[in-house]
């Protein structure tokens, strides 16, 4: 495994970062014609058919070993009412992660579910379980359309890793210093944006317990866009709004530097599964006028990608991968997960991706929508993740009662953030 996902997969055990992947089809499709659809599609696909093998003391990176595809890859969850039910039974199963040492994936299915959004009767659910060390929103997303029958999408095939080179590592690790203090004097200089500062948490950064919720919101693509504004600014500035309002219900002072923990991909070839970072993004809640803040927040995205964009981040990620696996694996050891910092990159997490043309069928029915719903941390109670499948966009809700003791009203609050965007972009 590439020294990234090695670390994705370590991390697995401090904090579970399974992804769930839902796609609702207009059906009413039983499980059982579903599963042996799903299963022969899966048999075409190499990277669905891998599960992670440790070695002995460390003395390299974790292995991918093949695996037998069956019927238990598939889950039949039967039929648990209306949606709102649905989403109940996903909640429960967000605690329960894979064992990547048998399978880095499972698909749930959920049949005859009622009003379920922009459906015109039962729905079938699928909800594509998968390690994240297999692969990051993306190339999820490419395994979920190649397992869902789009037999022309590309899936990422990692390149073989050569020997672990001491001469190499002290080289690379020699050009990543001098390029780090190349971005310190350009950072200095105004050359390229200063590093996202940390916020003060709130609220919503405590540990996660007590119920699990999640909740979604389905949107059109042109309620979220305008004029120099993506999906994903016009997502962060419905977020925006509805960390503010619900803030301001229980009483609390919106801070000044709200923020969200963004994944942005990184630029250049991607050679390993997961091939992102994260960095802190401004939300602007002082700006009234929600058309304006959308500007600023795609300015402060940009801003953000500039920086990952700097020589000395593609660097640095080189003379990682030249790391031995006992000593990036000890350093993972060392991280707590129980300790709570004064200060986060973001107040809430949100994760956006695009899952491509609205051409997908099963059991015989359309996709009307996608969602995905991040994991929690022990920092982070509420997350968001925004996913789009053809004109559609889907705000994904994840809560912990910790944090969010209300899910239905930070739910209502969210829908009437997205409706005022789409007026101010309108």
């Amino acid at each position: 495994m590439h020294p990234t996902d090695a670390q994705t997969y370590w991390i697995s055990s401090k904090i579970p970062n399974d992804q769930f992947l839902l796609y609702c089809f207009d059906t009413d499709s039983t499980a059982e014609p579903v599963r042996s659809e799903v299963l022969r599609n899966a048999a075409d696909i190499e990277q669905l058919q891998l599960r992670i093998a440790d070695v002995p003391l460390d003395l390299g990176y974790p292995r991918t070993r093949s695996m037998r595809l069956d019927a238990a890859h598939v889950l039949d969850h039967g039929q648990p009412g209306d949606w709102g039910a649905c989403l109940s039974e996903l909640g429960t199963l967000l605690r329960e992660q894979l064992d990547q040492h048998e399978t880095t994936w499972r698909l749930h299915l959920f049949t005859a579910v009622t009003g379920a959004p922009r459906c015109t009767g039962a729905a079938l659910v699928a909800v594509l379980q998968i390690s994240h060390a297999l692969g990051d929103g993306r190339v999820a997303s490419s395994l979920a359309r190649r397992l869902f029958g789009d037999a022309d999408t590309a899936v990422f095939d990692p390149p073989a890793r050569g020997r672990f080179r001491p001469i190499e590592f002290i080289r690379r690790s020699r050009r990543a210093h001098e390029l780090d203090q190349r971005l310190a004097a350009d950072t200095d200089a105004g050359k390229v944006p200063a590093q996202a500062p940390p916020r003060p948490r709130t609220r919503l950064n405590v540990a996660p317990s007590e119920a699990v919720s999640i909740r979604t919101v389905v949107r059109d693509r042109a309620d979220l866009t305008a004029p120099g504004i993506g999906v994903t600014a016009g997502a962060l500035t419905v977020v925006s709004a509805a960390l503010s309002r619900y803030l301001e219900m229980h009483g609390d002072r919106v801070p000044s530097d709200l923020g969200a923990e963004v994944t942005i991909a990184k630029p250049g070839e991607r050679r390993a599964r997961n091939h992102f970072r994260n960095a802190g993004v401004g939300l602007f809640p002082e700006t009234d006028d929600l058309f304006e803040r959308a500007g600023s927040i795609a300015a402060a995205l940009a801003q953000r990608r500039a920086r990952a964009e700097h020589p000395a981040m593609a660097v640095s990620a080189l003379a990682t991968e030249m790391v031995p696996a006992v000593l990036l694996h000890w350093g993972v050891r060392q991280f707590d997960a129980t300790a709570v910092p004064d200060a986060v990159t973001g107040h809430t997490v949100v994760s956006s991706v695009a899952r491509g043309a609205a051409t997908l069928r099963l059991g015989g029915g359309p996709v009307r929508f996608t969602a995905g719903f991040p994991a929690l941390s022990p920092v982070m109670g509420l997350t968001h993740g925004v996913h789009g499948i053809g004109e559609t966009v889907t705000f994904g809700i994840t809560s912990a009662a910790s944090a969010v003791p209300d899910p239905d009203v930070y739910e209502s609050i969210l829908r009437g953030a997205a409706d005022d965007v789409a007026l101010a972009f309108g």
